[in-house]
């Protein structure tokens, strides 16, 4: 089951309101789903997992790849939206001289590169929510299939216990 755009970024703006520990609590969640996916019994979903890992490991490389060698121009792309929003008349009822200066440049360009650092991790953190609830989902899938493995042997022993055998009489 994929998850379309629309809902990665409302899984996004999610998990950056998330309590630190909330957030925590996820990390260690999908770690443990690591570790309980390498104990799947079965090929087809040891597959499922093998894949799934190198898929998001690669959209991991690739993130970092981008985010490192398109770092200035989003930093000034996102400095030019800041510019342009505290440009933007407001109607506030207060005179220009009251309020904090909105075209300070060193000003602008941190809050630009804060907010450029911040969309790498939140981009990086949806690609760990994806992973999570798709190995979450695999390890379920696994631990309801070892359970029923051992169903029909035992309901046949079952069934021949209830039969009269005829060297017992």
């Amino acid at each position: 089951m994929r998850a379309s755009i629309a809902n990665l970024g409302r899984i996004a703006r999610q998990i950056m309101s998330l309590p630190i520990d909330q957030e925590l609590r996820r990390i260690f969640e999908l770690a443990t789903l690591r570790r309980e996916a390498q104990t799947i019994q079965s090929p087809r979903q040891w597959r499922r997992v093998q894949d799934l890992k190198v898929r998001c490991q690669d959209a991991r490389v690739k993130e970092k790849d981008l985010y490192a060698a398109r770092y200035d121009s989003r930093v000034e792309a996102r400095r030019r939206q800041l510019i342009a929003e505290a440009g933007a008349q407001r109607r506030e009822f207060k005179p220009f001289w009251g309020g904090a200066d909105r075209f300070n440049p060193a000003d602008l360009l941190r809050q630009a590169q804060r907010d450029v650092r911040d969309a790498h991790e939140r981009r990086l953190m949806v690609i760990d929510e994806y992973e999570r609830r798709q190995l979450k989902e695999v390890v379920e899938r696994s631990a309801g299939e070892n359970r029923m493995r051992g169903v029909a042997r035992s309901a046949f022993a079952r069934a021949v216990d209830r039969r009269v055998r005829p060297f017992e009489r």
